[in-house]
């Protein structure tokens, strides 16, 4: 019998400080080639509506094993309900049942922010605490949390489509942080300031180009890991240091990267440093004042994070999940 652990289970068993733990093993088995990962299958469906699938193996380690996330992704303004709708099937877990189906918009939500609060914890100045995010979904809000983690962050800058949006993401921020919140109208005043600045959104075409940038500042780009979706400008990637969870992933993915790549921004297909490959030891890490995390999500990701869930579920409940 199929098991299955709900997304109120898994914000319960896994919080930010371990998913930055989660997200450091996972990029380590990716980037030392202990997982068989093929790049995701995308179906397109209606307009901002898509179907990922994403499986993966891992060799070795405390998360050996298969997995397959399917997951369908809804994106705009319109859409109501949970943006991402599926599951991450985790087979021949120890305790559990053959297959444990695990919520996969939980398991995105959470292990998305933290990939952002890991490569934020290496990259971003030690004293950068002047928050900037792009965007009022529920990765605005992960991020908001995630990065309180690992920064000592003391101001918040929020920018959003429309002034109800803004309004609500600083509503409820305010429950989570005692320092001070703006939003703005514009990206530009959003991000003018900021240390840590962190796109999380639907956008089709950049809202962030480079001349809106402070003169240092780290950047998490996280809201377009499919084709026809582009938050940052490919300029953005010029005297820029280029940080991925993968490079192939990455550079099949990310229009802004692939922009870069054909004006000759980027080499190809080493295209960035993998963050998989970084250690907080290895100081400094970015010469560079500017630097950028860029995201499209891993199947390694998923496993680990799921694993993780399905082991701590039956810790605490003495019991399959």
């Amino acid at each position: 019998m199929m098991r299955h652990v709900d997304g109120d289970s898994i914000r319960k068993l896994l919080d930010f400080k371990l998913g930055i733990r989660l997200s450091e093993e996972a990029f380590r088995l990716h980037s030392s080639n202990q997982v068989e990962q093929p790049l995701r299958t995308i179906v397109r469906g209606s307009e901002n509506e898509l179907l990922g699938v994403m499986p993966a193996y891992i060799k070795s380690g405390h998360y050996q094993g298969f997995g397959l996330k399917s997951v369908v992704v809804r994106l705009g303004a319109e859409i109501c309900g949970p943006s991402h709708l599926g599951s991450v099937l985790i087979y021949d877990e120890t305790g559990a049942s053959p297959v444990v189906a695990v919520d996969a918009g939980a398991i995105t939500e959470i292990r998305t922010a933290a990939a952002s609060a890991y490569a934020t914890s290496l990259l971003a100045a030690p004293n950068a605490s002047r928050l900037a995010i792009l965007g009022t979904g529920l990765q605005a809000r992960a991020h908001l949390l995630a990065m309180q983690v690992v920064k000592p962050v003391n101001q918040l800058s929020i920018w959003g489509r429309t002034e109800a949006a803004r309004q609500e993401f600083a509503t409820w921020s305010k429950r989570y942080c005692n320092f001070p919140i703006s939003t703005h109208a514009t990206v530009a005043e959003a991000v003018h300031d900021s240390d840590i600045i962190c796109t999380t959104t639907a956008a089709s075409s950049p809202i962030l180009t480079r001349t809106d940038l402070p003169a240092q500042c780290h950047i998490n780009a996280i809201g377009s890991s499919a084709l026809g979706f582009q938050e940052l400008h490919e300029d953005m990637y010029e005297h820029s240091a280029l940080f991925t969870d993968c490079n192939r992933s990455v550079l099949a993915s990310a229009e802004c990267v692939i922009k870069a790549v054909q004006k000759g921004l980027l080499p190809a297909p080493e295209v960035g440093t993998e963050i998989g490959t970084l250690h907080a030891s290895h100081t400094p890490l970015n010469e560079q004042p500017v630097s950028i995390f860029k995201s499209v999500g891993l199947a390694v990701q998923d496993l680990v994070f799921s694993r993780e869930a399905i082991r701590r579920r039956l810790f605490t409940c003495h019991c399959p999940p």
